[in-house]
């Protein structure tokens, strides 16, 4: 699934848009990106107005358009964004397709896990506004991290990474980094972690978080090639500090790729 700098990426791929109106919006009913929201309200309200500005929050997207329009989308596991010539014709996938003069902005999705929403009102929708400080915001602080490893202290550190109540934009990739860098390991249990501990994880948390919105979330492609990003995916690899093997396993349902030799 799409983590934090993948997420910003895709958004940018509709920056071609800004400032100009939508022609025409066509959806693609069957799909179950429509599940929160009626498809042909889509097309209402989007039709005839113009795309303001985007952004991001952890692995959410906000679109706000003229008429105090609001398009949230999650992209999910497969769902992406794109943008084609005026002229391109819909393919079996486009379940959003809003038709510029000179652009088509296109919201794609194979395995539909992703999430289309639309609102109507002065200010962002309450779905949007209510959500937790992102792990890029300044409202992201050691109390947070700290908060969450009291309350969930039966829980392995990397399950709790996870959790996007906590770390709105981490995925598998980033915590796995994140351990890595902190020198700790996956499977230990929140409530282990000494103070000193904590502060490592959440100063490498940022780290990890800033280091892949400059790289991956500007660029696309990869992290730095001195990151663990690159070694993770299969078996049989070492570790980029001590050269010794890394390990995999599954840890709170996700494969984990962790160094026995540099992580306690």
């Amino acid at each position: 699934m799409p983590e934090l700098a993948e997420v910003a990426f895709a958004c940018s791929k509709w920056n071609i848009g800004l400032d100009k109106r939508v022609r025409k919006t066509t959806t693609l009913p069957t799909s179950r990106v429509y599940r929160d929201t009626d498809h042909t309200e889509f097309s209402n309200r989007l039709t005839g107005q113009k795309l303001i500005f985007a952004e991001t929050h952890g692995k959410q997207m906000l679109f706000s358009f003229s008429g105090n329009i609001y398009l949230g989308i999650h992209l999910g596991m497969t769902g992406s964004l794109a943008n084609e010539p005026s002229g391109y014709e819909v393919q079996k996938y486009d379940a959003l397709v809003l038709r510029q003069s000179e652009c088509t902005l296109l919201f794609r999705d194979p395995r539909q896990f992703g999430r289309l929403r639309i609102s109507c009102g002065s200010n962002p929708p309450t779905w949007w506004s209510d959500l937790p400080p992102s792990i890029t915001e300044k409202e992201f602080n050691l109390e947070i991290v700290e908060k969450a490893m009291k309350r969930h202290n039966r829980r392995p550190i990397k399950a709790l990474l996870l959790d996007q109540r906590y770390f709105p934009g981490m995925g598998n990739w980033m915590a796995d980094e994140v351990l890595w860098r902190a020198k700790l390991r996956p499977a230990r249990l929140a409530g282990t972690l000494n103070v000193n501990e904590i502060a490592c994880l959440y100063n490498k948390t940022l780290f990890v978080a800033k280091g892949a919105m400059k790289s991956v979330g500007t660029k696309g492609g990869d992290p730095p090639k001195d990151w663990l990003f690159h070694v993770r995916w299969k078996n049989g690899l070492l570790c980029p500090k001590t050269k010794l093997p890394l390990k995999r396993e599954s840890i709170g349902g996700r494969t984990t790729c962790w160094s026995p030799s540099h992580q306690n």
